[in-house]
């Protein structure tokens, strides 16, 4: 190979890279070139290269990002729909679900298949530019998402579409009847939509809450503030509450890279700090004496593993006390008899 060719292909790398895009060399040779460096040079749709050492430091999110901005260089008339599309609007979406990149096909058309690429026909053309990618429109996007994804990872979705599109679950439930009704999947997304509660703080304890859900355990109260018995005046919030009738207190704890890699939790702290702080928050509310829960995410979509778990701590079971009709949120301060104490705390309660 000779050293004009490397110096090319070096340039190409470098500037796919810093633009945050695989590159697509438009000449046989280049391409050609490419593959015969496979050992460090990552080809994850066909025509499409990245640094391999480069390529397996990116999470699933990041890499569908970098494919898609390619994708959209040499393919100027595609549109992204489905889990692609919700991962450039920034809806979680389950890293097991990003095997493909979708793209949205007009009715009738007709592609060849390539690996990594999967298309799905879909009437409506309108395209929704975001972050200069072009996609589904929003809310289409999240239709499809809470129609075809299982319940834990459609929840993850509606919950984050509440705080993204400023709706309540009784707003998705009206955009899901007033623009989808009667479309395949319709049903399922409409129960997504009465589960979701935009408190959730990531999709970990969105796919967890709806583990819960098909468990038929108590529903949870969702990022409670609870005043710090051993320094009133200091507030301290747990992921997940229960308090059941015989007057027990139980926190739940998802424990997820997030809480220590997402600056907006992290609040400007390394992540030794935010375990530091983990640590000292769950050491005053021991005073409380709650049972107190920590499960990683491979135990929140594991109802193998949950539901024993959350047995063995005492939750409740009680199907019952999840919503059949989207609710409305609204914030409440109060004080909860509990142990012949008030426990003062800050939650969100719902009403019809």
């Amino acid at each position: 190979m000779s050293a004009t060719t490397d110096e090319r292909i070096e340039t190409l790398l470098d500037e796919a890279e810093q633009s945050g895009a695989c590159c697509a060399p438009e000449d046989r040779a280049t391409r050609a070139a490419m593959r015969r460096r496979s050992g460090k040079i990552a080809e994850p749709i066909r025509g499409l290269f990245f640094r391999a050492d480069a390529w397996e430091h990116l999470d699933p999110p990041e890499k569908m990002r970098h494919l898609m901005r390619a994708l959209t260089l040499v393919h100027p008339t595609w549109r992204f729909q489905g889990a692609s599309a919700a991962v450039a609007y920034g809806l979680p979406v389950t890293w097991s679900l990003l095997d493909n990149v979708s793209i949205a096909a007009s009715p009738g058309s007709s592609h060849q298949a390539t690996a990594g690429i999967f298309r799905r026909h879909i009437s409506d053309d309108t395209v929704q530019m975001h972050d200069g990618l072009p996609l589904v429109p929003f809310w289409r996007t999240v239709f499809d998402c809470l129609a075809t994804f299982e319940l834990p990872d459609a929840l993850a979705v509606a919950d984050a579409a509440l705080q993204m599109g400023d709706v309540s679950a009784i707003g998705l439930t009206s955009i899901l009847n007033d623009s989808f009704s009667g479309r395949r999947g319709v049903k399922s997304a409409r129960q997504a939509a009465v589960l979701a509660d935009a408190r959730a703080e990531s999709g970990g304890e969105s796919i967890a809450r709806a583990t819960m859900f098909q468990l038929g355990f108590a529903r949870p109260e969702l990022q409670v503030w609870i005043e710090d018995p051993v320094e009133p005046g200091t507030w301290f919030r747990v992921d997940f509450l229960w308090l059941t009738e015989a007057g027990k207190l139980i926190i739940g704890e998802l424990d997820g890279r997030q809480k220590t890699s997402r600056p907006e939790l992290m609040r400007g702290r390394d992540a030794l700090r935010v375990m530091q702080d983990e640590r000292f928050r769950e050491s005053h509310l021991t005073a409380l004496r709650p049972a107190i829960i920590r499960f990683p995410y491979e135990v929140a979509r594991d109802p193998e593993q949950l539901g024993p778990l959350l047995e063995r701590y005492g939750v409740p079971r009680d199907p019952g006390s999840w919503p059949t009709e989207a609710p409305r949120t609204i914030v409440t301060s109060s004080r909860l008899d509990y142990g012949g104490e008030q426990l003062r705390i800050v939650r969100a309660t719902t009403c019809a």
